[in-house]
């Protein structure tokens, strides 16, 4: 069995097919998707997913790219708040959220709200006992200062795309931050993550789709599902000096252990 760690089947394309994606799911031997809030609105999204079907479990949070024009702070997070309180035991982490510097348009300004907001978030995960669910795209050195400086101490590095390098640093702040695979790894010519994911500790590492967007080989060029997460593990089995099975395995136990879900 496997768990898909990071989807939104929520979005355009997926929302309307969701007892489909399940059947999928079930064919592929995924037990569970955890469904990620990147809004208020997509937290609640995320959340009604989860309410409504027991393989589904849910995250709430803002995504830096999402958060960085947003005014009021307080009430942005008083209304994750919210939702944490009234259904606790259907979330499961906090975020996504972390830093984006990857547009143009991101400049001082914005890198300023998606840090605040990134302190809140690990605050709040902290807290509430939740993993934090983070994204950084071209922004490696300020992130590293921030899960750090806040601190962060259970983590999921989602779609996780940096080198070895920037690895160790993690591997180095605490033995609760975990390495989240997306179908990048599957890509003709990504042998440097490839070589991240082989040398890692296997008590470390996730997979996940980012559905509806990343989708593994051979589907590029179609939209993502939680099913497909299955091409992922299997290059990280080929990649992985342990058996087969046994990648299989202590992928999803790292699962189960990160989110704290019931087996």
């Amino acid at each position: 069995m496997i768990v898909d760690t990071h989807a939104h089947t929520y979005f355009p394309g997926l929302g309307e097919r969701q007892e489909e994606i399940l059947a999928n799911m079930r064919d592929a031997g995924v037990s569970a998707a955890i469904q990620i809030g990147t809004s208020v609105e997509t937290s609640r999204q995320s959340l009604d997913l989860a309410k409504r079907y027991g393989n589904f479990f849910a995250t709430v949070g803002w995504h830096p790219c999402d958060c960085q024009h947003v005014q009021d702070i307080e009430a942005a997070m008083r209304a994750i708040k919210i939702l944490l309180q009234t259904e606790p035991e259907k979330i499961v982490g906090i975020g996504e959220t972390g830093l984006d510097y990857h547009y143009d348009t991101t400049g001082r300004h914005e890198k300023i709200r998606q840090r605040e907001f990134f302190a809140r978030h690990a605050d709040l995960a902290g807290r509430y006992d939740l993993p934090l669910v983070i994204h950084t795209r071209d922004a490696w050195d300020d992130m590293i200062t921030c899960i750090r400086d806040f601190p962060v101490r259970r983590a999921i590095m989602h779609s996780y795309s940096d080198d070895w390098e920037a690895a160790q640093q993690l591997l180095a702040i605490s033995d609760e931050i975990y390495f989240s695979f997306s179908g990048m790894l599957t890509y003709r010519k990504n042998d440097t993550l490839r070589n991240v994911a082989s040398r890692l500790p296997i008590d470390r590492i996730l997979v996940e789709t980012d559905a509806p967007f990343l989708s593994p080989e051979p589907f590029r060029g179609r939209q993502n599902e939680p099913a497909f997460v299955r091409h992922t593990l299997s290059v990280l089995q080929h990649i992985r000096p342990e058996p087969p099975e046994a990648v299989e395995q202590a992928v999803y136990d790292n699962s189960i252990r990160c989110f704290r879900l019931a087996k």
